[in-house]
């Protein structure tokens, strides 16, 4: 009986995978972002956080892959896991990417990401000039066109913080303050919005086309 089982299982664990794939995609590329920034730069100055869900001033939620926080400034990062050529610039309201005959239309995430800088800096009454933007694709990404500096391939985002650590901004004893205090912002949205976010999002982008966050 078990044997006539088997074939099922698969087939509904291969469904539920191709429903699902572009979420855990992303959550895979999140991962290995995460794992690589905490293995080249140093903890004790840099402190990282991951996945990150911020209220924002219009009553909604935006979540952030990434936030280092440390003397040199506050990195935000959003990470990108498309596969194929890509198509923008700094200017552009949305970037393509081409995989195959495939093309898809997705968020400038250079503008996404202002986005992010700016509820951060509502909730922690810091002024925007000390976040740094960071945008990451992963390594199946090709750039076709001239690139924001900011924006680059997973592997050379912790070199490129590095290089951006020359000149401290804040002080050592505020990194901290700064890392506990948005703790406190996320833990202060309840498990229902938090829900109603990912939901949206599943909504919205059923097929994992467009912007994810």
């Amino acid at each position: 009986m078990k044997i006539f089982i088997i074939p099922f299982v698969v087939v509904f664990l291969a469904s539920v995978f191709k429903i699902f794939r572009p979420q855990i995609k992303g959550w895979f590329g999140e991962m290995v972002l995460d794992k690589l920034l905490k293995v080249k730069l140093d903890c004790a100055k840099y402190r990282i956080l991951h996945n990150i869900m911020l209220p924002t001033d219009d009553g909604a939620t935006t979540q952030i892959d990434h936030i280092i926080v440390s003397e040199w400034g506050i990195f935000v990062i959003e990470t990108k896991t498309y596969s194929g050529w890509v198509f923008g610039d700094a200017k552009s309201p949305q970037w393509t990417v081409s995989h195959y005959r495939r093309k898809d239309r997705f968020q400038n995430p250079l503008r996404q990401n202002y986005k992010h800088i700016a509820t951060l800096s509502e909730c922690l009454g810091i002024s925007k000039e000390y976040f740094k933007t960071i945008v990451a694709f992963c390594g199946e990404t090709v750039f076709k066109t001239q690139i924001p500096p900011e924006v680059m391939l997973f592997g050379d985002v912790p070199d490129y913080i590095l290089k951006q650590s020359s000149k401290a901004i804040i002080r050592a004893e505020q990194v901290s303050e700064i890392v506990d205090a948005i703790l406190e912002w996320q833990s202060s949205l309840s498990r229902e919005r938090k829900a109603a976010h990912v939901e949206n999002l599943r909504r919205n982008h059923p097929k994992g086309r467009g912007v994810m966050k």
